[in-house]
């Protein structure tokens, strides 16, 4: 643990942060001795305001790694024996969509108390036999497993049948215009980490990596992911001193109303970032549509629900479209492959 406590402490400390909550919250579920639950609950209050500060703060991650490693020594209950590389939740939601070639299922879920808002995610199963027991419209209910790098579902009860979700005639589909190879990006502009204006054509001249995230994403295979990759992948193309100047880096936020400059200097910090050649913005949603709409990249919220996909875009020098990357499933050796034959070629 303690290379990796090294190497990432901000990802580490908010991950045991929410490992040592869901432990005391467990615990406070099964004590009902008076003096022990409201010790338990003082505690819990503490955690809360430890995890909002630590999004916020940089030094704060050292003291939380500090205080955590404190509190996980001394014990807090027979649960906190349970390893940090695994943390599983309770689920519960409305089944959008099942997806039996790619194991996943799509569900439309309540609030994970201590992890995640309500929202409208695609999950992963190990096991393809839960996938034969729903269908879209299903009420259910199971367990979500989160580990450092991944997140599944390790089972899912059927709790009542409902109606599928609306499907659109093709009448009632508006035609939109996507983004194809050789295409240009609009020229939106944006507000980044430092609260300075930047856009899309301020990179021409330089190959650009283009990816869209919301920093309260709490899944490991989704806008963790994608960070995680593209701090990998600066980090690989820092090494290639023949393309230095040549590339840059910038991950969009859909989430303006939360996400602002503090927020997202705060994470890209979190993430190693070099903001030299690596930038965090977002701009307001219409804004942001003008991109994303042609990407096909799907992002909603409402009644607090919020479903999204993922994208990753390179575009070349001249600022034209080099590829369009759809899901998580990309690797950064691959990419780094691509963006060093593309500077060989132009």
């Amino acid at each position: 643990m303690s290379y990796w406590l090294a190497g990432q402490p901000g990802r580490l400390s908010y991950f045991m942060l929410l490992q040592v909550h869901h432990n005391i919250s467990s615990n406070a579920r099964q004590s009902s001795h008076p003096l022990i639950s409201n010790s338990i609950q003082l505690s819990l209050s503490f955690l809360r305001s430890l995890i909002i500060f630590t999004l916020e703060n940089q030094d704060t991650m050292r003291l939380s790694v500090i205080f955590i490693s404190i509190f996980v020594l001394t014990g807090c209950g027979k649960q906190d024996t349970q390893q940090v590389d695994l943390v599983t939740f309770p689920l519960k939601g409305i089944v959008e969509e099942v997806d039996t070639a790619k194991m996943r299922v799509t569900i439309a879920h309540e609030e994970i108390p201590d992890y995640m808002m309500a929202m409208t995610m695609p999950f992963k199963v190990k096991d393809g036999s839960i996938l034969d027991r729903i269908s879209p419209g299903d009420s259910v209910q199971g367990t979500l497993a989160v580990s450092r790098t991944e997140s599944w579902l390790e089972n899912l009860d059927v709790l009542g049948h409902g109606e599928p979700p609306n499907t659109l005639e093709a009448g009632d589909i508006l035609a939109k215009r996507l983004f194809k190879t050789g295409d240009y990006l609009p020229n939106i502009t944006l507000v980044n980490q430092d609260e300075k204006n930047i856009s899309i054509s301020q990179y021409r001249g330089k190959m650009l990596a283009l990816s869209f995230i919301f920093t309260r994403c709490p899944l490991p295979d989704f806008c963790i992911r994608m960070s995680d990759n593209f701090s990998r992948l600066e980090r690989e193309l820092g090494k290639q001193t023949s393309l230095a100047g040549q590339w840059h880096l910038l991950t969009v936020s859909f989430d303006p109303k939360f996400d602002s400059p503090k927020v997202l200097k705060q994470y890209g910090e979190n993430y190693g970032a070099d903001f030299t050649t690596w930038d965090f913005a977002t701009a307001p949603v219409e804004t942001l549509r003008q991109i994303t709409d042609g990407l096909d990249l799907m992002f909603t919220e409402e009644d607090g629900l919020i479903t999204h996909n993922l994208r990753t875009v390179l575009i070349n020098r001249r600022g034209r479209i080099v590829e369009i990357i759809k899901g998580n499933e990309w690797t950064v050796a691959e990419f780094a492959a691509t963006m060093k034959g593309l500077a060989s070629a132009q």
